[in-house]
């Protein structure tokens, strides 16, 4: 239509037009652009109002739950000793522990070989055990040198925690076996077999280990020959449990040859052992890590000692071989042991380091062992259980800072803010809404409502008030106070249904569920706004036919005046050229 401009007229066709259709098009377009912009804002409002309710949700949801009020604190006051955690069925109280040992597990250093990379192990079968469990490792040509054994090991033991790696010292390279089995009879042990398929240069059998120990009796300066009164001996070590009755008058050399007639195929021997100071008796055993031996008197009067002199001094353990690196021989990096803890001077024995048994509904988590000196003075690690306050009061703080936030976007929302005499004030979106105002008087009609019974009925004895601008703040002081002194009537009165935030919650869930108030009137908005894209695109259609219309109109008006100007300017001519016509100059 632009720069249409009359024949017969001269008139501008499009801007008259333009004008027009403007004058006709604008007021309804004033109308929808201000409910279009008054319902956008009321949707985004809605939306912030949502998100802000959706915090206040998330507080209340915290505290509407029982289980952070059975939940159980466990404070140990010496954490490089152990740590604790507790259940909610843990009861409140204060417990005094000493660990005297930590569980561990077992690595062993196999007999080393000539750490030429031409060795290689006969042919044949590995069978590696930690306490009842053990797997297979077949050994063939294709992986019978150190690190085709090391490699087997590992693939077949990850299921069963073992490892193997190689370490190379002055006597040569070993495989070093690491379990990740701890408590005590889950050593390590290696049996092997040879099947005569494939001949290395090496025995496959040199790599069986089985854990062994010894154990020193005390010295006698009188020497081997030193002579006992009669009795028994108990040895002890793994499954093994050996009894041997010694008769009067028996010399050290008499007794050792006994043991070793009775232990030999148990796996037990003796030895005599000579120093400065005498000589003595070495128990050792095949059997596992530790040995025990205890010497009984029978009452005979034959001999200079009683047996019972024979009785490890106080203090005395077993100890392990480890491996020489001089020899090459076999031997334990450290053992397989549990877990040993007194608790209110009751032993207990854990395979683990992290121990459930001791403490119903407490897990105590063991990180080190106390001093000798302060397990002799009898010192101990206090472990104290108590209800957990600290997480009821940081709820309790979401909660106030969640309402508190909703409190502010509401106010923000309806507030009207006068500009000065003569300017229209600022209004908020949700000036005069119902929902806001429905909202806000529902929750804080919940606030206020006073609870039946005896015990807590109101927010203030939490120390939780309402301030001037509507929001709450709390008293410290006062919310501590109610929990220590009514921590049960605390629980009754926030959780549960009937409670204040069960009571919240289901005030909150009608206008956040699907469906619900802020579901509907968003729905509602978005129909508003769908219905404006509507009548637009209605005004957009009748604008043009008004256009069209109006054009078509000039448009024939134009032609008609340009018509009649060819009329006149015709009859002009016709009339001039009458006779008798005088012309004027």
């Amino acid at each position: 239509m632009a720069g249409i401009l009359g024949v017969g007229t001269g008139i501008k066709i499009d801007e008259i037009v333009a004008a027009l259709v403007n004058a006709e098009k604008a007021p309804k377009t004033l109308q929808l652009d201000r409910l279009e912009k008054a319902t956008t804002s009321r949707f985004s409002a809605l939306g912030t109002l949502k998100g802000s309710l959706s915090g206040l949700q998330t507080a209340i949801q915290g505290l509407n739950k029982a289980s952070i009020f059975d939940s159980r604190t466990a404070l140990s006051n010496n954490t490089s000793v152990l740590t604790a955690k507790a259940t909610s069925s843990a009861i409140a109280g204060k417990y005094s522990v000493q660990v005297q040992q930590l569980a561990s597990s077992s690595k062993v250093g196999l007999q080393s070989v000539d750490s030429s990379s031409s060795t290689k192990f006969n042919s044949g079968k590995l069978t590696i055990s930690t306490g009842s469990s053990n797997f297979e490792v077949n050994v063939t040509a294709a992986n019978n040198t150190l690190a085709g054994v090391r490699d087997a090991i590992n693939a077949q033991g990850k299921s069963a925690g073992v490892s193997a790696t190689i370490v190379t010292d002055s006597s040569g390279s070993r495989l070093v076996l690491s379990s990740s089995k701890t408590g005590e009879g889950n050593d390590i042990e290696v049996a092997a077999t040879e099947d005569g398929v494939t001949t290395g240069t090496v025995a496959l059998t040199t790599q069986a280990f089985k854990p062994s120990s010894s154990l020193q009796l005390p010295s006698f300066a009188g020497g081997p020959t030193s002579t006992f009164q009669g009795g028994d001996i108990s040895i002890s070590s793994g499954d093994v449990n050996l009894n041997v009755t010694i008769p009067d008058g028996f010399t050290m050399e008499d007794v050792r040859d006994l043991i070793n007639i009775n232990g030999n195929p148990q796996g037990i021997s003796a030895a005599i052992q000579t120093d400065a100071s005498g000589a003595r008796l070495v128990l050792s055993s095949s059997n596992g890590t530790d040995l025990t031996a205890s010497a009984t008197s029978s009452g005979g009067s034959v001999g200079s000692n009683a047996l019972t002199t024979l009785n490890p001094a106080t203090g005395t353990t077993s100890t392990i071989t480890g491996p020489n690196s001089t020899t090459g021989a076999a031997g334990i990096i450290s053992k397989a042991q549990s877990a040993v803890l007194f608790v209110d001077g009751l032993k207990v024995v854990s395979d683990s380091n992290s121990v459930t048994s001791a403490i119903d509904g407490v897990t105590l988590n063991l990180a080190g062992i106390q001093s000798s000196a302060d397990i002799a003075a009898g010192k101990t690690v206090d472990v104290t259980i108590g209800v957990d306050k600290a997480t009821v009061k940081t709820n309790l703080q979401k909660f106030v800072d969640g309402y508190n936030s909703l409190m502010t976007s509401v106010g923000q929302m309806t507030a009207v803010v006068p500009m000065g005499e003569g300017e229209n004030p600022v209004t908020g979106a949700l000036v005069g809404d119902v929902t806001a105002r429905g909202l806000v008087s529902g929750l804080r009609s919940e606030l206020v409502k006073m609870a039946g019974g005896e015990g807590i009925q109101a927010l203030a004895q939490l120390g939780i008030t309402t301030q001037k601008d509507g929001t709450l703040k709390i008293d410290d002081t006062k919310l501590t106070t109610a929990l220590d002194s009514n921590f049960e009537q605390v629980s009754e009165y926030l959780a549960g249904d009937n409670g204040l935030m069960g009571r919240l919650e289901a005030n909150v869930n009608n206008y956040l569920k699907s469906d619900g108030v802020l579901d509907q009137r968003t729905k509602a908005l978005q129909s508003t706004l769908s219905n404006i894209d509507d009548q637009r695109e209605a005004l957009d259609m009748r604008i043009a036919k008004v256009q069209d219309r109006l054009v078509a109109q000039y448009t024939a008006m134009d032609q008609l005046v340009s018509r009649l100007q060819k009329t006149s300017e015709s009859l002009a001519n016709q009339l001039a050229s009458l006779p008798g016509l005088v012309k004027k100059d």
